[in-house]
């Protein structure tokens, strides 16, 4: 297998398409069948099922596609290791991308972010705003993640556990809940639930914990938005609730925000993500260590 095949055949994995394939790799449609088709018969097996103008992997392509990226990463992280090796010793500048998801950037990490900037001015940090931070890693369009924390984390890639912080309920100053003199989990059930839509991790990780105590509850009127300030515009304006970080209080008061705080409520752990192979240069670790008071 030529590394062409490889380029060629994880271009195709990401655009599932052959017409964005061709266009993205700046080729012929026919060129690249023609060296999708070489590449199977070289493997021995079909590696995409063509579907109209959509194609996807076979259970084989899925298997080549794995041990492509991880091809693919040891390439770059070599040639980043030679680039460390062969700069020279006063040169400190480099850049450093960080996946994130944008709900993440609006609460505390902006801070976070802003100290980073402000104590690493000679490195060049890029956040990457993405669906998926996991899927970022992979092919290599970010060095780092950081997000919420989860359990199952895909096998090749590592965390760490960086900051926490207590969830709150919050619900408008004048809301029908707060007229009981014992705010109880069930009241909630009557009122929609405002928060993150289904791809962020965030809203699994919620969505888990209301399913264990707020089981009677209907998800029927809910909603769903994208942006922090949306989620705090609809609580201030209606008869929802959502359930946020307790780094959000600052904004409280100016919004007529009223927070419920609920010995059973989770904890918002966030953490570092990071392929478990990679190649950690010295730029990289420094921010690491901001972060985690680690030395890596």
């Amino acid at each position: 297998m030529e590394l062409s095949h490889l380029h060629y055949f994880l271009t195709l994995c990401e655009q599932k398409q052959f017409t964005r394939a061709s266009v993205s790799l700046g080729i012929s449609q026919a060129a690249l069948s023609k060296q999708i088709k070489n590449l199977e018969d070289e493997i021995g097996t079909a590696l995409f099922l063509r579907n109209g103008t959509t194609c996807q992997l076979t259970p084989a392509g899925e298997i080549l596609e794995t041990h492509c990226w991880r091809i693919k990463q040891e390439l770059f992280y070599i040639q980043e290791e030679i680039n460390d090796l062969s700069a020279t010793k006063g040169s400190i500048s480099a850049t450093i991308n960080i996946a994130l998801f944008l709900n993440d950037l609006e609460f505390r990490l902006n801070d976070t972010l802003s100290a980073l900037f402000r104590e690493y001015q000679q490195l060049k940090v890029n956040t990457i705003i993405s669906d998926n931070i996991f899927n970022s890693l992979t092919i290599l369009e970010s060095d780092i993640g950081i997000g919420p924390s989860i359990k199952i984390v895909p096998p090749t890639i590592d965390k760490i556990d960086i900051y926490s912080n207590k969830y709150q309920i919050i619900v408008r100053n004048d809301h029908p809940i707060l007229d009981h003199e014992t705010i109880t989990l069930d009241l909630l059930d009557n009122y929609p639930f405002v928060f993150f839509n289904q791809r962020f991790l965030e809203t699994k990780i919620i969505y888990d914990w209301m399913q264990q105590n707020l089981s009677s509850r209907s998800q029927q009127n809910d909603i769903q938005v994208d942006t922090t300030e949306l989620i705090l515009y609809m609580v201030a304006n209606t008869n929802t609730f959502s359930i946020v970080p307790q780094y959000l209080e600052r904004h409280f008061t100016a919004l007529n925000i009223t927070a419920i705080n609920h010995k059973k409520l989770p904890t918002r752990v966030m953490s570092i993500y990071y392929l478990k192979n990679k190649y950690m240069g010295p730029h990289l670790k420094q921010v690491l260590s901001s972060f985690t008071d680690r030395s890596f």
